[in-house]
């Protein structure tokens, strides 16, 4: 599987702006953006906090997120859990601008329907969806784990231990062949010793939820985002 691009992430997320902040005029268009820390951080926080009573990760695992992406999420399991957790994520575009911040991304968002982001209503909508910290608070490493460098950088990470606990996050959809699927699932299951095998996943018409769970060697849970099913 390719790692996604910024135009896969635009694609994937799109998110209005002004509704939030006193609305706009029907003269132009809606301010939007995308994979941005003020819209997909706090529902990525909120996710957690609903799959950490089901889940019950414990203080004293070691967490792999695969599919990390910024690693917000990286971020919302250390706070609901207190483990000791790593993001891994192949897109070159995440490994690029992890250590950024999204100010220009933002300003182009601004720009393009017109508003000027140093002034009015521009700036002042900058004051609201920029933070001026960089989109990561922690390193997401660039990799599969598929090879035994790759996996040995991951135990580095976590303290010289193996991980206790693998989440897949929300990274399956229809683009996924069985073989991607078995792959993912091997790369995940190759660390030493035994690993839960997380998989978050909404389910589409072409896959359900119960499908992936069949796929799936014996071991492997499914749950939904918002944590109403869950699989074992």
């Amino acid at each position: 599987m390719a790692g996604w691009t910024k135009a896969d992430y635009d694609n994937a997320y799109q998110f209005r702006v002004e509704r939030y902040f006193g609305g706009r005029p029907n003269t132009r268009s809606e301010v939007v953006v995308h994979y941005h820390k003020w819209a997909k951080q706090p529902m990525i926080e909120r996710m957690w906090f609903l799959l950490q009573p089901i889940l019950n990760i414990l203080p004293g695992d070691h967490v792999c997120i695969i599919g990390a992406g910024f690693g917000w999420g990286v971020d919302a399991i250390i706070a609901e859990t207190g483990a000791t957790v790593v993001g891994i994520d192949i897109s070159e575009y995440i490994a690029a601008e992890q250590g950024n911040t999204e100010e220009t991304e933002l300003r182009a968002q601004i720009a393009l329907v017109g508003l000027d982001p140093d002034t009015g209503r521009g700036l002042e909508l900058m004051g609201h969806i920029y933070d001026g910290q960089p989109r990561s608070n922690v390193v997401v490493l660039e990799s599969d784990a598929a090879s035994g460098p790759q996996r040995n950088a991951i135990r580095q990470a976590l303290g010289n231990n193996w991980p206790s606990v693998v989440v897949y996050e929300d990274i399956v959809d229809d683009t996924w062949t069985d073989s991607d699927i078995t792959n993912a699932r091997n790369s995940g299951n190759g660390f030493g010793g035994s690993q839960r095998l997380i998989w978050i996943y909404k389910g589409t018409a072409t896959r359900s939820m119960q499908d992936l769970f069949d796929l799936l060697p014996a071991g492997s849970e499914i749950i939904s985002k918002d944590g109403t099913v869950h699989i074992t």
